[in-house]
């Protein structure tokens, strides 16, 4: 049996204490799965290149998504409602800032007691003008772009304590983006009294509307317990104002299928386009936000593949199986076990057989049991 989700057991305030947020931060897989996910996340964004953005981490948790933001050069700002996960968080501001040594006195110290030499060759002495600040900027601006490489965010580490489901408390046009990582099916679950999911999905998607800024987007990552809350989620997205759909990756995988809703707040020229998920396959496919729970094979033609543009909620499309005419007796569908083929003379006399040994009121078998009768005018 797989394991029970989380959000089944207890709220997540509950759920992720003391104890539970650290062995959740601690955990290797969980570490290299939730950076996976982010990277992801940020891909689906589609922020410009070489440009610092301001994203909001929506259930940042312990900061492991907003570390890799901060990797990718941008400054991020997470809520959460857990209080231990936010201390976490704010815990590995020091790392990112001095490093595992702890203090920033330390490191200063034995760097000096090292006694290491610097080369003091290129260094230009004297008063700095103008036109030498231009061409340092110039020089360091050329070397990061021929490097390819990302200058990290900043160190700081700014988390907010709030519940998702009650609205994000920010002003309007604050972010130009949002990740979330496994955080809003928690909203799907009523944990205390008075708690609607479908109205706590309303109030998080409307604060988000607003706390974006006009054409920003949001990447939205979350593990559905059934297609009925994905639907519930999508729903809730598209009634507030967001234009978008799920991407699906990897659909025909049970593991590592990862379900992302990518919605953009308010409409620009040219329309809002689903970015291809990945996938295994050949062909690339979307999820639609309406679909059937169908069930389909995993072997499918290249031709299939082709012509299914979408693939429906729930993951795959149940493929249709051509129904066998019931004129002829030998194109009926054949029973597995040796009973007598459904329709046939000797299938009603069984039949009849076995009404009789109930005691039921069963007709007479004659003569003219299952022989086709002449056309009525």
């Amino acid at each position: 049996m797989p394991p029970p989700r989380p959000e089944f057991g207890s709220p997540a305030d509950v759920f992720y204490n003391d104890a539970g947020a650290l062995r959740y931060t601690r955990s290797g897989r969980v570490q290299q799965v939730q950076r996976a996910m982010t990277i992801r996340a940020l891909e689906l964004l589609s922020l410009p290149q070489q440009q610092q953005a301001f994203l909001l981490d929506v259930g940042c948790g312990s900061g492991i998504s907003g570390d890799v933001v901060r990797e990718s050069g941008h400054v991020w700002v997470g809520v959460d409602i857990s209080r231990d996960m936010l201390s976490l968080a704010k815990s590995a501001e020091d790392y990112h800032r001095f490093g595992k040594g702890g203090s920033g006195n330390g490191d200063a110290e034995s760097d000096a007691d090292q006694g290491t030499q610097v080369d003091l060759r290129n260094v230009k002495w004297g008063l700095i003008k103008e036109s030498d600040k231009d061409e340092s900027e110039d020089e360091e601006v050329s070397e990061r772009e021929g490097d390819g490489t990302t200058v990290p965010g900043p160190s700081t580490v700014e988390v907010i304590r709030g519940d998702i489901g009650e609205g994000l408390p920010f002003r309007p046009a604050s972010f130009d983006g949002a990740v979330s990582i496994s955080a809003i099916q928690w909203l799907c679950q009523s944990d205390r009294k008075g708690h609607v999911p479908q109205r706590r999905l309303r109030a998080l998607f409307q604060s988000l509307y607003n706390v974006l800024r006009r054409g920003a987007k949001a990447a939205l990552q979350f593990y559905p317990a059934n297609v009925e809350q994905v639907h519930m989620i999508t729903r809730a997205a598209m009634l507030c104002g967001f234009s978008g759909g799920v991407v699906v990756d990897f659909p025909h995988s049970t593991k590592a299928k990862k379900h992302y809703l990518v919605v953009q707040a308010g409409q620009l020229a040219g329309g809002f386009v689903l970015p291809p998920p990945l996938s295994t396959f050949k062909h690339e496919h979307v999820e639609s936000i309406c679909g059937d729970d169908g069930v389909e094979e995993l072997e499918e033609s290249e031709d299939d593949v082709e012509q299914q543009a979408f693939i429906r909620v729930g993951g795959r499309e149940q493929r249709k199986r051509p129904r066998s005419r019931s004129s002829g007796v030998g194109e009926r569908r054949r029973r597995k076990d040796n009973r007598p083929l459904t329709g046939s003379r000797d299938w009603v006399l069984l039949k009849k057989a076995e009404r009789r040994k109930f005691g039921l009121q069963t007709p007479d078998d004659t003569k003219y049991t299952m022989r086709k009768r002449r056309p009525r005018f």
